[in-house]
């Protein structure tokens, strides 16, 4: 029930807001055109919200009902982080903190659903730069670490923002979580980001955290990936499809360092 309230109340809030405006556009023939348009941005984002939050929950619902095929493959992660790259810069518009890539040439594949990897890497970028300062930095690191006896693959997206204060590291991966509160959309997300990383990331066989030193000294969003065998890869794949809109020119970076803007 406290589910249906949330998400009754997250519906509401954006439909009120069209409703308003949709009303004022009908009723006020002597509106301003620059009134007018104000009015009709304002609907147009809270339906493009209304979309995505629709879209999430569907994705979540997939994701925690087990309705998902797994298409995995041997991948490169830097490939991966380009095509998130990407379309995080195109939904940015700019706004978006530099952003640095820390990704050593010779990391081992790992195995992935390219697709469902690329939608992580791109949410978590994307929190980072609603919750980053334009003056700030997001990092975007790769390294091989030993998890419980296992070779995995580490991937950290950090970033000098907001951060998280420690006793609630546990809880950001929950439905509907925002650093100020279940139900306030204060940076336009709508708070089943992180719930679908976890759905995701622990689907392909890998695990999900967060650190942070605390508010106002940034975070680090942690997940890990199986690596390939390397005596099983007869042939370097193909990246993934790009998850991004056409025309989008994507490149191969092999640079242990490199900033993107």
């Amino acid at each position: 029930s406290n589910l249906i309230a949330i998400t009754g109340h997250e519906l509401r809030t954006p439909l009120s807001t069209i409703q308003v405006c949709l009303e004022s556009l009908a009723t006020e023939p002597d509106m301003s055109p620059e009134l007018q348009q104000v009015m009709l941005n304002s609907a147009l984002t809270d339906a493009e919200r209304m979309r995505k939050l629709v879209q999430d929950f569907l994705t979540l619902s997939r994701l925690e009902s087990g309705r998902i095929d797994w298409h995995v493959e041997p991948l490169m992660v830097q490939e991966c982080v380009d095509l998130a790259l990407s379309s995080v810069h195109i939904q940015a518009q700019g706004s978006c903190p530099d952003i640095g890539v820390e990704i050593p040439p010779d990391l081992p594949l790992i195995q992935a659903d390219g697709e469902w990897l690329v939608e992580v890497l791109s949410k978590l970028l994307d929190n980072a730069c609603k919750f980053t300062r334009p003056d700030g930095q997001i990092t975007v690191q790769a390294q091989t670490i030993d998890r419980q006896g296992r070779q995995m693959l580490e991937v950290i997206v950090a970033d000098t923002g907001r951060g998280i204060e420690p006793q609630r590291l546990d809880i950001v991966f929950d439905r509907f979580y925002q650093e100020e509160g279940a139900l306030r959309r204060t940076t336009g997300g709508t708070g089943l980001g992180l719930a679908i990383c976890r759905q995701i990331i622990q689907g392909l066989g890998g695990e999900i955290w967060a650190t942070s030193a605390g508010r106002d000294q940034g975070s680090q969003f942690h997940f890990t990936m199986p690596m390939v065998d390397p005596s099983l890869v007869t042939e370097l794949p193909p990246p993934p499809a790009p998850a991004v809109p056409s025309g989008v020119p994507l490149r191969s970076r092999r640079s242990t360092r490199r900033r993107s803007t």
